[in-house]
């Protein structure tokens, strides 16, 4: 079995001998035949025990268990009592989770204080399948069919390819002592279920039914790769990005024959789930929006557009002089004044030119709202060609097909209660530059991201 494990530490290159590792052990078999094999291959180990007190005095002594094992063999030992309970009432999580993400919050605290290379979980085989099986159960795509990883950042688990019965083993041979953890009788925990009920059924039907699921979940790992390669490829026939955005066109996606997958892996970064890709598939009117807890995705015409959550910005700023700089929200815009023989007109989107004596203050900054009009310069009227119209800015928006974040996000400015410029798209008639002019206001946008 040492051989064994130390292939697999080196295949997936997880330490290398002389390693400083932080072991996670709780006393039980499986983490105390961890420090043993360790120990035997040369390994640098320190021990790291987190006290959840869901036991009572049983939890005490494992710590005590675990404490007096790294004294017997000289290792630096870090312990931690946590309450568990607490913390899992005040997150609304399980008794597990909670004491998942205090144990490994904690572990790497550890690591980083220590400097410690990685940290050792005693994963095996067995958790390998009962992970497939609870994933399996739960409804998952392929990552769910690929394991636990057996490096994951500095988390390393050397035991991954091992099994229940060999852990066993090797302790009786080298009479390991261990705690009995007497939760693990308990069927109150999903993993308990799978472990006493269904997997001794699965291993009737197949005598080498772990071994299988082992071979399958390194096939199921080359799918995951061939299927991220894939999806980047179609990446690039649907998804773009703009200002932050990201627009994917749902055409193309519904077209596919496996349109609801790829839009799946498309949006899953940004915290959308498998139902979200159902309800858009359905959607047919644009404007329908929806929202995770950190983005949010807005189907307009053709597209599907999705924008981070801002939490704060800016609605509106008002500015009684000129300034040199203004800076609204992802916007910052120079503005200089200066006499029209020293004007040297660019066409670029980001320059803009006013006649600065029709300009009123106060100067105020917002966004478009449903009353908005102004005389966009270059839009004549039909009947009157040469002078500009005036417009809502909503239809505006809608004929220049403004898409619902564009129009949510471009700024307005205004002369007192006049509008002077959407910003980065068009000026008002009224200010613009005429044979008349003596002094002009040159606004140039500097940055659109920030």
């Amino acid at each position: 079995m040492l051989q064994h494990i130390q292939e697999n530490i080196t295949h997936n290159n997880l330490a290398n001998t002389g390693t400083s590792i932080l072991v996670a052990c709780s006393g039980g078999i499986d983490s105390m035949v961890l420090c043993d094999v360790l120990l035997r291959l040369n390994f640098k180990i320190a021990i790291a025990h987190c006290n959840f007190q869901l036991r009572g005095e049983e939890s005490n002594a494992d710590e005590k268990f675990v404490a007096q094992f790294a004294k017997q063999h000289q290792l630096e030992f870090h312990s931690i009592k946590f309450d568990t309970t607490s913390y899992k009432k005040n997150n609304a999580i399980s008794t597990q989770m909670a004491a998942r993400e205090l144990r490994y919050n904690w572990f790497e605290q550890i690591r980083k204080e220590y400097k410690y290379h990685s940290i050792a979980t005693a994963h095996h085989l067995d958790d390998q399948v009962e992970t497939l099986l609870l994933n399996i159960a739960k409804g998952t795509g392929i990552k769910g069919l690929t394991g636990i990883p057996a490096k994951n950042g500095y988390i390393i688990r050397p035991l991954l390819k091992i099994s229940k019965q060999e852990i066993l083993d090797y302790a009786t041979l080298n009479k390991i002592a261990f705690r009995e953890d007497s939760s693990n009788a308990s069927d109150d925990y999903q993993r308990n279920l799978i472990r006493h009920h269904i997997t001794p059924y699965l291993a009737k039907i197949n005598p080498a039914f772990y071994n299988s699921i082992d071979e399958f979940i390194g096939r199921m790992n080359d799918y995951q790769t061939l299927t991220n390669q894939q999806i980047e490829s179609i990446k690039k026939k649907c998804v773009s990005e703009k200002n932050g955005n990201i627009e994917i066109k749902l055409g193309y996606i519904k077209a596919h024959i496996a349109g609801a997958t790829i839009l799946f892996h498309l949006i899953k970064e940004f915290g959308f789930n498998i139902d979200v890709v159902q309800n858009i598939l359905k959607v047919k009117e644009s404007g329908k929006q929806f929202f995770s807890e950190t983005h949010r995705i807005i189907i307009d015409r053709k597209s599907l557009f999705i924008a981070a959550e801002k939490s704060e910005r800016e609605s509106i700023i008002i500015l009684e002089k000129i300034p040199s700089q203004i800076i609204f929200n992802n916007y910052k815009i120079q503005c200089t004044t200066i006499p029209i023989q020293e004007v040297n007109i660019k066409t670029s989107n980001r320059y803009a030119y006013f006649d600065a004596d029709k300009i009123e203050l106060p100067l105020i900054i917002r966004y478009a709202k449903e009353a908005d009009y102004f005389y966009p310069l270059g839009l004549s009227k039909p009947k009157t060609p040469g002078k500009a119209g005036k417009k809502k800015l909503s239809k505006y928006f809608k004929d220049e097909k403004f898409t619902l974040l564009e129009k949510e996000n471009t700024p307005i400015i205004f002369s007192g209660e006049k509008v002077i410029y959407l910003v980065k798209h068009r000026i008002d008639d009224r200010f613009k530059i005429s044979e008349k002019t003596k002094n002009v206001l040159k606004m140039v946008i500097i940055d659109d991201s920030i």
